[in-house]
């Protein structure tokens, strides 16, 4: 079977893959904390997530009027309609059919504009809440490959036009650009301090991703080292995913901070992070934007081999969405995970503090006919009790021995 046909039939099955992912992000889910971390997010109960979500609307309501500020002004540019005239009839036609096959969102390019979006509001919040949100799985290696992802973006729009995005939310192809250029210094801010951390791991991922994108391209603009462009930015934000995903898992095991920003006389760090709502404010927005572009190129590009430059750019675009939304569904349950964990612990705790009490035992006569209390140390109850039983039987013996005598 040639790659052709391996690709109309992803592209027919969008449906069964979208399935199937969800299906094996779910097990992924539900497996990975439970065999790694010993935590079962299944017994969380719904009750406890419904609590979960409440406690991350209350906490996070300026982020929460922040998505509902984008999504009303997304809103209202799609009520705009179809501002976009095109002077090539072909390409009318062909604008024309798009707006048919997408009636409500006017075209598929409007779900990675909403991506856009999203995402430099998750930038926007993290830098706000810098300090009082501790620690973040934002910072760090995935900031670092979602900067050279930004970066390559940058690149990549300044010398070519045709992978700019179209539909009412775009403004021309103006608003997803000047988002990505609005975040380069969010993450570069945020993920300033890889580079001395780890200047290794990240050049060895960013060499990988661009070694990997110079044999599987796109032919868009007919120029192979502008076409490698987009392919190396969506390699790199499939290893920022991972890398992401990683980073929550390590903060949801309590590792220390590799920025080591570690404020003197806070909480635990563990503690810290998981009692945080914001950060389950940021798995959610990151995770629904990720699914917007999951489901875009499943649905929205038809595969062809005119559009084929190398390799196998249409898989490698579908699978490596996927493997990203699967990598912040992982990421997620990790922090839901890290949550029931915390109360469990804290449900338990009353318990084990009553054991660490003074407990009083048996008054006792010594030689001296005073009064005296033995009290047991912390954590050796049992290793007094033979004594305590020997002294009783003491007692008792010279007791009875007095009144035989008498």
């Amino acid at each position: 079977m040639d790659q052709l046909s391996i690709l109309s039939h992803m592209a027919s099955g969008y449906s069964q893959a979208l399935l199937g992912g969800a299906a094996l992000s779910a097990v992924l889910c539900l497996e990975v904390p439970r065999r790694v971390g010993g935590i079962r997010v299944e017994q969380l109960g719904i009750k406890h997530c419904a609590k979960s979500c409440v406690k991350i609307v209350c906490g996070c309501a300026p982020e929460v009027m922040g998505l509902s500020v984008v999504l009303l002004l997304a809103l209202m540019l799609r009520l705009r309609g179809d501002t976009d005239v095109m002077t090539d009839p072909q390409s009318q036609q062909v604008w024309e059919q798009i707006k048919v096959e997408w009636p409500i969102l006017m075209g598929a390019d409007t779900l990675l504009n909403l991506q856009a979006m999203l995402r430099l509001l998750v930038l926007l919040f993290v830098s706000i809440r810098a300090q009082a949100g501790g620690r973040s799985p934002l910072t760090g290696l995935p900031a670092l490959l979602f900067l050279a992802a930004a970066v390559t973006r940058g690149m990549m729009g300044s010398q070519t036009d045709a992978y700019r995005l179209e539909g009412p939310l775009s403004l021309g192809g103006d608003l997803p650009v000047a988002c990505e250029v609005a975040g380069v210094a969010f993450w570069a801010a945020l993920g300033r301090r890889a580079i001395s951390k780890a200047p290794v791991s990240a050049a060895v991922m960013v060499s990988g991703a661009i070694w990997f994108a110079s044999h599987h391209y796109l032919n868009l603009a007919r120029d192979a080292s502008k076409d490698r462009l987009f392919i190396q930015a969506h390699v790199l934000e499939l290893l920022a995913a991972f890398a992401y995903a990683t980073r929550s898992f390590s903060l949801m095991l309590g590792a220390s901070d590799e920025d080591g920003e570690e404020e003197k006389g806070s909480p635990s760090p563990k503690r810290d992070w998981m009692s945080n709502a914001f950060v389950g404010f940021m798995h959610m927005v990151l995770l629904l934007q990720q699914a917007f572009s999951a489901y875009y190129f499943l649905t929205a590009f038809d595969p062809h081999p005119n559009l084929v430059g190398a390799g196998r750019p249409f898989c490698v675009l579908c699978i490596g969405n996927l493997l990203s939304l699967g990598a912040f569904l992982a990421a997620a349950a990790f922090w839901a995970g890290g949550c029931g964990l915390q109360t469990e612990e804290d449900g338990t705790r009353p318990a084990e503090e009553a054991d660490t009490v003074v407990i009083q035992d048996d008054v006792l006569e010594d030689e001296a006919g005073t009064f005296t209390t033995t009290e047991p140390e912390e954590g050796s109850p049992t290793e007094l009790d033979p004594e305590l039983e020997a002294a009783d039987a003491k007692a008792e013996d010279a007791m009875d021995a007095s009144v035989i005598a008498q």
